[in-house]
């Protein structure tokens, strides 16, 4: 028969083992209970980020978007009237009073949308593009740059406000902007008129009459 000292010292190990396990069972199950926290806390976290950029990115493609479709409006006033910039300034203008007067207001219009619908875009690109538009017109309207070229004057003023025109649907699409290229130099030799780098496939013609 085991004495009652060697039962004790059994009993005892026995119970300590059982206390010990219990106790490492319980802080693994604490720690994996803390640790899914911490990654649901994070995973909530990022998915609460992510969402708020997307809301953000939403509502500046939305404000862009807006503008954009503004100074395309801009665009397609001034391009009806365009036969008529190169006789802004002239002696003898080949267009009529009327033409001239509405020709002028949609230029002052393009300027307008510098100041206003311009500045809700935020690409650089799309900007620089618009203003060196504006400057071509006011530069072939008012200064008489290119004077005694005159359809080559409308034919570089029609197609760089087509490849404006194309920047600007691009950012309304959401996809690359057509390639860069520098606006025409009115003052330039020549009767070759400046063509865009890309067009979209509705515009056939980059210098047809349209």
């Amino acid at each position: 028969m085991t004495d009652l000292p060697e039962l004790l010292a059994q009993t005892t190990s026995a119970l300590v083992g059982t206390v010990a396990g219990g106790a490492i069972a319980l802080y693994v199950a604490r720690w994996q209970t803390l640790r899914t926290a911490e990654i649901q806390a994070r995973t909530t976290t990022a998915q609460e980020n992510a969402a708020v950029q997307l809301a953000h990115s939403l509502r500046v493609h939305e404000r862009e978007t807006t503008a954009a479709r503004a100074l395309l409006e801009r665009l397609e006033g001034l391009l009806r009237w365009l036969p008529a910039l190169p006789d802004l300034t002239a002696d003898r203008p080949s267009s009529s009073e009327e033409a001239r007067a509405h020709c002028s207001a949609a230029m002052q219009s393009l300027r307008g949308g510098m100041s206003t619908d311009l500045l809700m875009i935020t690409d650089p690109v799309v900007r620089d593009r618009y203003r060196a538009l504006v400057e071509l017109v006011y530069d072939t309207g008012y200064r008489g740059a290119g004077q005694g070229h005159r359809e080559r004057q409308i034919r570089d003023a029609r197609n760089y406000l087509r490849h404006v025109q194309h920047t600007l649907e691009s950012v309304i699409d959401g996809v690359p902007l057509p390639r860069h290229a520098a606006p025409p130099r009115p003052d330039r030799p020549g009767d070759e008129a400046w063509l865009p780098p890309d067009l979209p496939p509705h515009w056939t013609d980059p210098a047809d009459g349209s």
